[in-house]
């Protein structure tokens, strides 16, 4: 029986392989080493190519930088929460955005990691990062916001709650487990946290 040959790759469909390889080697050089101490030189030679090619695709490495916040904020923020958050109430909106949250950190802990190493260069006023960094928790914190609001209009949550504010506490306390749990994964176990943290968001707010 004749075989058929494999169809020959497009352009397109080589340089979108090409940019997938470079921000899956950016992701786990970034967590290992920080953004900061990484090159495009070390980024290519991880992923089987050139640091000129890195550049050429990405253009600097803030640009890489931007295409690896934007590949993890994409991912969470539209593939993993999606339609979840989209509930018939915003309490149910809440606790699915909680649980996707949490969620996130233990299968996916490579990626989150390298989220938060990023973050914490954020710290030393780094413009670029910090830049990418407050588009990321701008976003994140949006999501958040838009749940409590439908929750107060809806008569759910207390109409004294200000969304926004309400997104921050919620955020910094989904933060605060997620950076225990990587400093220290036997001391958390997010499971056992998940309920109490819903619990305690919803007490926040009704």
């Amino acid at each position: 029986m004749q075989q058929t040959a494999n169809p020959r790759r497009t352009q397109e469909e080589r340089k979108a392989e090409s940019e997938r390889q470079i921000i899956r080697a950016a992701l786990k050089l970034f967590a290992e080493q920080g953004y900061l101490r990484t090159t495009l030189n070390q980024v290519g030679e991880q992923a089987g190519y050139t640091g000129g090619l890195v550049s050429h695709r990405f253009g600097s490495k803030p640009g890489l930088l931007q295409a690896v916040v934007n590949h993890i904020s994409h991912r969470f923020l539209n593939d993993q929460l999606g339609s979840a958050i989209e509930a018939p109430s915003a309490e149910e909106s809440l606790l699915n955005y909680i649980a996707i949250y949490l969620n996130e950190v233990s299968v996916r802990e490579s990626r989150i990691r390298t989220l938060y190493v990023i973050m914490g260069e954020a710290l030393a006023a780094v413009p670029e990062i910090q830049q990418e960094v407050a588009k990321l928790n701008t976003g994140v914190r949006e999501a958040l916001a838009r749940i409590v609001a439908r929750g107060v209009e809806s008569g759910e949550f207390r109409k004294e709650i200000d969304p926004g504010i309400s997104a921050v506490l919620i955020l910094g306390m989904l933060r605060g487990v997620t950076m225990q749990y990587l400093a220290d994964r036997k001391a958390v176990n997010i499971k056992k946290v998940l309920p109490t943290i819903q619990r305690s968001a919803l007490s926040g707010l009704k």
